[in-house]
């Protein structure tokens, strides 16, 4: 039929008719006229629509897009009586009159027939419309819309003779769409939506979207006519929407299919919505209902798109199957205005509408692999949680589909097989599961099929009760456990314990008999033997155990007789350390549950946990050690403490802290100790057993422990105890570290710091506050009497008590080892007379001396190692300072200590390669003793110690110690007489006796020389200095001319070659010696002697 052409005969046909509809239809308006006239009104609803419906494109639909609100929704036709419209409002040419002539309407309805052919082969490429380009847009929805206003038309010829002329119309447009609609038409036309809406220039897209509106007319005006094959066109439209679907499907991968909409567009949406309400109305009380007549057409889609019985064209099926009937069974979620509102409280469907157990089982039957399984079960659960009623038929098929699998991994296939199967701990069991079944969705694919029947399942459960259907709860629980036999238990791997786990997880978590189901699962699990598992296994059995002690916590259960069954264990596995483990990371979230520690908290603090703790890493001690911390904390809040809780940290706890405080590192240790002394009655007696007991690894422990008790408001009986804490931690640490910072505002209040009149500003300022408290410590006891000075060093040593033990061993040669040495100078510079006490083998003097300035090691020769000669060498001048303040002339020991220290260290100090470095301790004490009576006495020391000649040869540190005198001359100012005089007072004779003696080639004979020259060419080297070196050769006169003649006259030849100056002055007196001694020896005039001295007048010239 070609409906292209018309006969020109019938032009005057319409012509004749248009001018009876005129008539016609100013009769008629008379008549409304005179109506409204005697005051009756017509509502606009009567009138009709102002708008048209039609279907405007908004693209790809989303689960949540909303329906267009001019749309046949929005606009009343979800009614069984639609809305009427107006007929001027259509977008013919002619009048609503002239639209009553039956040979307009055959006109019409030709132009339809001719424009839907149109839009086909525009489509098909068949034909190309002769317009221009600037009017393609609105060709082609006017095309489309003169079709759909045809429809309209004909739905509002409500008159029997009119719908009777209606009836061919219908058939014949109806006709032409089934014929042109097959499934290679579906394929194009199924992806033709479109963002732009109907301004959008593809005929295809006004095609579909026409088929759309033309469809549902279709059926509105066949239930109108009461056509007998309405019921054969719904089930037509349903099939031509899910093979739209079906196409649409074909084109996803299959994890999109969670996220997205199975319609391709919300038009497409719509037509479903409208039939989905619709089809009640219009079927009323018969049999079929919109589910039956869904499901009826997806079989007859299966018997012609899906014909193969392989698996894989089966399991494609049903995956299109579940997700189609998902997305139509969301359609209940929007309101009548067309808004997504999933939170509507909807009155949930009977769970046979969605017939889900029995294409379940054929899904399972089809044997699909774990990432089908997967996405086929989130495409399930919302219809079996929130818009249909559960479905116990489900559960049992999958659970008697899976029981079977439980030692599999369940893995998809993906790299996300590579992802830990198990959770790190109890209570990460706890929270994950407890996390996955409060979410609204079971979206994630990430989850294996078991997880997402495990999820499944435990929601099921608690809403089967609020439903009146317990006893299918009851017998869903029985036919679970009936799977678990003691030897199905034991038979598990790891992958079967970490499923039981989340599913005895998944069934206690939100049920409300949990008390009741606890002790059957935990049993259950306690048949798993630890001693009968490999060490993995127990560890993942240690996880599940502590996920259902913690559930016991929350639940407020009683867990004694649990957890002691779990400790048993325990001990036969001989306290594994792995499982020990996980029971550890369960304390504190097992302690942070407890409110009256009365449910068997106090076995957690048995001898396990002190094994676990002794034998673990410092990570896994620091978080026990936490967890002990806030378990005590609480105790100390509260006003009521359990006698059991107490007794076990007394028992267990304590003793094991007074060890770790000692031996380790956490910072927690001081924390937990200064909780324990708050907690104790006796604080001070336990506070002194920490900190006077060994010294704690910790350095900073005991500062940290002393500020927690002093914060909590506890003040020691004893405030030479804070001192002694602080002034170790200044040692120790700095005076900047946090600990100490925050210890000292304590120490400046104290009775005893504030009579030292000591600033506290002044310990901010920089000074080392060490010195400050020690310098004013020595200067008041400088001011007191014997009595008050002997109490003063009573508190001196209280301060440093054990001092010889702060220092850990292996920290000796450290950048600590320096801070402690000096504090050895400190003290014993600033309060010698305090520090030594006569005859007191215990005082700091003897101790510091004995443990670590004059040890054992050092004077029987051996290498001192590391940095221990450098420390020593930076506070050598103080040290000799402060045992300078003491009587070391009458003082024995005082005396030997200070030869001793010159004797022994000196030899160290040539580390360094400058001659300058090694002698400035020497240079210290020489500008810093003002009379030079010290330095006269060390230097004397120094020289008689190592300048001794023995058999003519010189000792082995001799050079050491004429460099040392050497730089000590070289470094004293040209107008500093006197300390060189005090140098060559101690030094000059012994000097001049080791030229004498010395085997004339000997290195240090010339050292000496040398040291000679660089003293007579000095500045200073006049008047009392020249005269005092005349005096020395004099004595050298009178104590060697006699018995060692020519070493003397030797001696004193070179040094009248070196200085004439100096010699020439003594001359006469050493020829009058020599002339003595001749006469002592009664031979007559010497020959030697005589020689000597015409020699030595050459010399002098």
């Amino acid at each position: 039929m070609d409906y292209d052409l018309f006969q020109s005969d019938d032009d005057d046909d319409l012509l004749t008719a248009f001018d009876q509809a005129t008539q016609k239809l100013q009769q008629k308006s008379l008549n409304e006229q005179m109506h409204v006239d005697e005051g009756d009104s017509i509502s606009l609803d009567d009138e009709g629509l102002e708008y048209l419906p039609e279907f405007v494109c908004s693209g790809r639909d989303t689960l949540k897009s909303p329906f267009h609100g001019e749309s046949f929704l929005g606009l009343g036709f979800a009614q069984l009586k639609p809305p009427r419209c107006r007929l001027e409002n259509l977008c013919f040419e002619f009048s609503e009159g002239q639209l009553m002539v039956g040979s307009v309407r055959s006109y019409l309805h030709a132009e339809a027939c001719k424009n839907v052919e149109k839009l086909f082969a525009a489509v098909a490429g068949q034909q190309q419309l002769q317009v221009p380009n600037s009017s393609m847009n609105s060709s082609w929805f006017r095309t489309r819309q003169h079709v759909t206003h045809f429809y309209h038309m004909l739905i509002q010829e409500q008159e029997d003779y009119f719908l009777m002329e209606s009836q061919p119309f219908l058939e014949d447009l109806r006709r032409l769409l089934n014929t042109q609609l097959d499934a290679e038409a579906w394929k194009v036309l199924h992806f033709a939506e479109n963002s732009k809406g109907n301004e959008c220039q593809a005929p295809a897209y006004h095609l579909y979207h026409g088929i759309l509106e033309w469809r549902f007319l279709d059926l509105l005006l066949s239930l109108i006519m009461k056509d007998p094959s309405f019921p054969g066109q719904l089930e037509r439209t349903l099939d031509d929407l899910i093979v739209c679907a079906g196409h649409y499907y074909r084109g996803k991968h299959r994890p999109e299919l969670i996220h997205s909409s199975p319609f391709i567009c919300r038009c497409t949406k719509e037509s479903w919505q409208l039939l989905k309400q619709l089809i009640p109305l219009w079927l009323g009380h018969e049999e079929m209902d919109f589910w039956t007549l869904f499901h009826k057409a997806m079989q007859r889609h299966k018997a012609n798109h899906f014909q193969a019985e392989n698996n894989g064209v089966q399991l494609s099926f049903h995956e299109f199957y579940a997700w189609l009937r998902l997305g139509v069974a969301r359609l209940e979620q929007y309101n009548s205005e067309g808004l997504h509102q999933p939170e509507i409280v909807l009155l949930p469907l009977p769970s046979d509408s969605f017939q889900t157990a029995s294409l379940l089982k054929q899904f399972l039957a089809s044997q699909p692999d774990e990432q089908q399984r997967r996405v086929y079960l989130t495409l399930l659960a919302p219809l079996q949680l929130q818009l249909g009623q559960p479905d116990t038929d489900v559960l049992c098929q999958l659970w008697e589909n899976l029981h079977r699998s439980l030692n599999c991994n369940f893995s998809a296939g993906t790299d996300l097989q590579h992802l830990p199967l198990t959770c790190s701990s109890g209570s990460a069991y706890l929270e994950r599961y407890a996390r996955l079944l409060a979410g609204p969705q079971l979206e994630d694919l990430n989850l294996s099929s078991f997880t997402m029947y495990a999820l499944l399942l435990g929601r099921t459960l608690k809403l089967l009760p609020s439903q009146g259907r317990s006893n299918q709860r009851q017998k869903l629980l029985g036919r679970i456990f009936s799977k678990f036999s003691a030897a199905k238990l034991l038979a598990l791997n790891e992958p079967g314990i970490h499923h039981v786990i989340e599913l005895f997880l998944c069934l206690l978590l939100y049920q409300e008999d949990v008390e009741q189901l606890l002790p059957k699962l935990r049993e259950m699990l306690l048949s798993l033997a630890l001693q009968k598992l490999p060490p993995v296994r127990r560890t993942l059995v240690a996880k599940g155990h502590m996920a259902l002690l913690l559930l016991h916590a929350q639940q407020r259960v009683s867990f004694e007789d649990y957890l002691d069954k779990l400790l048993t264990q325990l001990t036969t596995v001989r306290n594994d350390m792995k499982v020990a483990s996980v029971y550890a990371d369960s304390l504190p979230d097992i302690f942070e549950l407890a409110e009256d520690f009365n449910r068997g908290e106090q076995l957690l603090l048995g001898p396990w946990l002190m094994h676990y703790v002794e034998r673990s890493g410092q990570v896994s001690q620091d978080r026990v050690w936490e967890a002990l911390h806030s378990l005590v904390l609480r105790l100390n809040e509260s006003q009521k403490v359990v006698a059991n809780i107490k007794e076990a940290l007394q028992q267990h706890v304590l003793p094991l802290l007074r060890t770790q405080y000692v031996a380790g590192h956490s910072c927690w240790l001081p924390k937990l100790a200064a909780q324990f002394v708050s907690l104790e009655k006796d604080r001070e007696k336990l506070l002194l057993s920490f900190l006077q007991g060994p010294e704690p690894l910790n350095l900073a422990a005991s500062a940290e422990l002393m500020v927690l008790v002093l914060h909590d408001g506890f003040k020691p009986s004893s405030k030479s105890l804070i001192l002694h804490v602080w002034v170790k931690s200044l040692v120790l640490l700095t005076a900047q570290h946090e600990s100490v910072f925050a210890l000292t505002p304590y120490v400046t209040e104290l009775c005893e710091f504030r009579q030292l009149d000591i600033e506290p500003a002044s310990l901010e300022r920089g000074r080392e506050p060490l010195c400050a408290f020690f310098g004013a410590l020595g200067r008041r006891a400088q001011l007191e009497d014997a009595h008050v000075r002997m109490q003063l060093s009573h508190k001196l040593h209280a301060y440093v008590n054990h001092f010889e033990v702060w220092l850990p061993p292996d920290r000796l040669r450290s950048e600590l080892g320096t801070r402690f040495f000096s504090f050895l100078a400190t003290v014993i510079y600033n309060c010698p007379s305090l520090a030594y006490v006569r005859s007191k083998p215990t005082c700091f003097f003897h101790l510091a001396m004995v443990r670590f300035l004059l040890t054992t090691q050092l004077q029987a020769g051996t290498p001192q190692e590391g940095r221990l000669p450098q420390m020593v060498h930076k506070i050598f001048p103080v040290l000799l300072q402060g045992i300078g303040r003491l009587q070391y002339r009458t003082d024995v020991y005082v005396g030997k200590t200070l030869e001793q220290l010159v004797q022994h260290w000196t030899p160290h100090f040539t580390f360094s390669p400058s001659a300058k470095v090694v002698a400035r301790p020497y240079s210290i004490l020489l500008q810093a003793d003002q009379d030079g009576e010290l330095a006269q006495h060390v230097l004397q020391l120094l020289v008689n110690q190592f300048l001794t000649v023995q058999r003519r040869k010189a000792g082995a540190q001799a050079g050491l110690v004429i460099g040392i005198l050497q730089q000590l001359i070289e470094g004293t100012p040209k107008n500093d007489q006197h300390h060189l005089v005090s140098i060559l007072r101690a030094v000059y004779i012994p000097l001049l006796e080791h030229v004498m003696f010395v085997d004339e080639l000997e290195h240090s004979r010339g050292q000496i020389f040398g040291l000679y020259r660089v003293l007579v060419a000095h500045e200073g080297f006049q008047g009392a200095v020249q005269e005092l070196c005349c005096n020395h050769l004099r004595t050298l006169a009178e104590k060697h001319l006699a018995h060692c003649t020519y070493f003397y006259f030797q001696m004193l030849i070179k040094l009248a070659e070196l200085s004439p100056g100096l010699v020439t002055p003594i001359y006469p007196f050493v020829r009058e010696q020599a002339l003595q001694v001749e006469l002592k020896r009664g031979a007559g005039e010497d020959v030697g002697i005589r020689k000597c001295l015409q020699r030595l007048q050459h010399v002098l010239g």
